[in-house]
């Protein structure tokens, strides 16, 4: 072998990682929380979900499983996180990664390429995708999940999402320790409390 084509192996050996084998449901698939995983075994139908926050796939593989019928759209921005979501769902043929967050205004935001998405954002700016422009891409979602480490207060917090997500159950995972703001009441659904950080939205 030339050194030349040492130097490409090598190249996309590292760049493959190879911990990437670990970050697979064998490992992982189990850990799923009790209180939640109702909502994603459940058959939502045919139609649109919506996993915002995917992270690294850890339920957007078992809302692929239990919605054959379904179109999982898995929202993540993390520049980090993409890669191994992308290995993670690879044979799952009705998930659409949409590498963006989601935002009301569709803005850039600083983005980040370290995989502890709570520490500060290293940058570059990145592309998000608004409600709007996903609503009109993908479809009215059916259920949605909504993981995204205290965004959340920011979304809600605008009346326009009542009457563009009003038809859509929402499992919201709350973040106060970041906003530094109570749990809600939000307007426009029915509130139920799954945990002490989750709220089921159910539309009226």
């Amino acid at each position: 072998m030339s050194l030349t084509k040492f130097a490409m192996w090598l190249n996309y050996s590292i760049r493959r990682h190879p911990s990437r084998l670990l970050y697979t449901d064998r490992f992982l698939g189990k850990y799923i929380d009790a209180k939640e995983e109702p909502f994603f075994i459940k058959d939502w139908g045919r139609g649109i979900i919506w996993d915002v926050g995917a992270s690294i796939g850890k339920y957007t593989t078992v809302l692929a499983k239990h919605n054959p019928n379904a179109t999982i759209c898995a929202f993540e921005p993390n520049l980090n996180s993409i890669y191994y979501l992308a290995y993670r769902t690879a044979a799952c043929q009705n998930v659409i990664i949409v590498p963006n967050a989601l935002t009301l205004d569709g803005g850039a935001l600083k983005g980040s390429h370290d995989p502890d998405f709570n520490s500060p954002s290293t940058g570059p700016m990145v592309a998000t995708i608004s409600i709007k422009e996903a609503l009109a891409k993908f479809g009215i979602p059916t259920f949605i999940k909504m993981d995204i480490e205290g965004a959340e207060y920011h979304i809600f917090e605008s009346e326009e999402v009542s009457s563009l997500l009003r038809q859509s159950t929402i499992l919201v995972s709350w973040h106060p320790q970041f906003s530094g703001k109570p749990i809600p009441e939000v307007k426009g659904w029915k509130n139920e409390r799954v945990a002490h950080d989750i709220t089921l939205l159910s539309p009226l």
